[in-house]
């Protein structure tokens, strides 16, 4: 999986209005494809850039929550060897070691968050946290049978894609998880407080991402790590790592408004920089799902039980149907198959009434 199969972003980078970038060194690294140097964005918290080894996307940002104590990461990144050098020599200019580490948040299994735990633990011993969901999807999606090739024809099958396309969608399929753990040492639940010496966290469960992605918010610094549930200019993807019987699109938009006491907090994303405006930026990403879903409900009496090609080539694709090709053609037919179902749901009717209610 790469960095930007592992983000999943179903569009490109655009300006976000509403929202303020927080850090220009963040931003402009962001933009050069650089490393930014670690930067202090609240008392006790720093923001290290850990590089990333395959993909279009340059870098997670790992946080390191200082104490008196230790030090507690958020989403370490990449099991890589450069990624660890860089988060070793990112703690070093903040004067801590990586032996100071007690304590190693991952908020999403993807591997350019999670994939370091393992690493870190072996190390220094740090206990690993994530949500006992997410436990549950790792399982599955490290599973043989997340990479069985004939399972994926006979999706392939079910979604009508013509069988002169399938060569370019199973060699994008069949490809390594890069991330492999031993388990959470503390598997954490919606809601419950992390007491990390210094630091206090709430831990809010907001699946759609994934289905076991969590947020944590610091309330004394009015600080939200957002991982990849709210990325300031990157619509990420929906569903890249689902359960059976979740409603990713659904889930989404409620974990979404879940956030909606910190709005005026500031959000420390796992991608890009920091910034404020998180009502505007949760508002641009509920309004850019929602016209693909509203652009799939327009096709249904057409189109009926047609299958999901026929739905995805007659939509509006920022690049361009005929470009999509490998992972991006997938993607493209995952959404789509995600709005379609979502789009008959009493919670989709629910939800683009009022966006049509809105815009009368």
């Amino acid at each position: 999986m790469r960095a930007d199969q592992a983000v999943g972003a179903v569009a490109s980078p655009v300006d976000a209005p509403g929202i303020t970038p927080l850090s220009a060194t963040q931003a402009a690294a962001w933009d050069a494809r650089t490393l930014p140097t670690p930067e202090r964005v609240a008392e006790d918290v720093w923001a290290i850039a850990v590089p990333i080894p395959a993909g279009t996307i340059p870098n997670t940002l790992c946080y390191a929550l200082l104490s008196g104590e230790g030090v507690h990461l958020i989403d370490p990144g990449w099991d890589d060897p450069e990624s660890i050098a860089a988060l070793t020599s990112g703690l070093a200019a903040v004067g801590r070691r990586l032996d100071d580490v007690q304590t190693v948040i991952a908020t999403h299994f993807h591997p350019d968050h999670m994939g370091a735990v393992d690493r870190v633990r072996d190390l220094v011993g740090a206990r690993v946290v994530f949500s006992a969901i997410e436990a549950d999807v790792l399982k599955q999606e490290t599973s043989a049978s997340a990479v069985d090739v004939d399972a994926y024809r006979e999706t392939l099958r079910e979604w009508g894609v013509p069988e002169e396309r399938w060569r370019d969608l199973i060699s994008s399929f069949d490809r390594p998880a890069h991330v492999a753990t031993s388990g959470a040492d503390v598997a954490v639940e919606d809601g419950r407080m992390l007491e990390l010496s210094g630091h206090r966290l709430r831990v809010v469960l907001t699946p759609g991402h994934t289905d076991g992605h969590i947020c944590l918010i610091d309330e004394h610094r009015r600080l939200v790590y957002s991982g990849d549930h709210v990325l300031p200019r990157i619509y990420p993807g929906i569903g890249i790592g689902t359960l059976p019987g979740s409603d990713p699109l659904g889930d989404y938009f409620d974990s979404l408004e879940r956030l909606i006491p910190y709005d005026d907090f500031v959000v420390l994303p796992g991608h890009e920089f920091r910034f404020s405006g998180l009502g505007a930026r949760r508002e641009q990403i509920i309004e850019h799902h929602l016209r693909r879903s509203a652009e799939v409900a327009g096709l249904l009496d057409e189109l009926g039980d047609a299958p999901v090609w026929e739905y995805a080539r007659r939509l509006t694709w920022t690049a361009g149907w005929s470009g999509m090709n490998g992972f991006w053609l997938h993607s493209a037919l995952r959404q789509t198959s995600l709005h379609r179902e979502y789009v008959t749901s009493d919670r989709a009717r629910e939800r683009l009434a009022r966006r049509l209610a809105n815009e009368s």
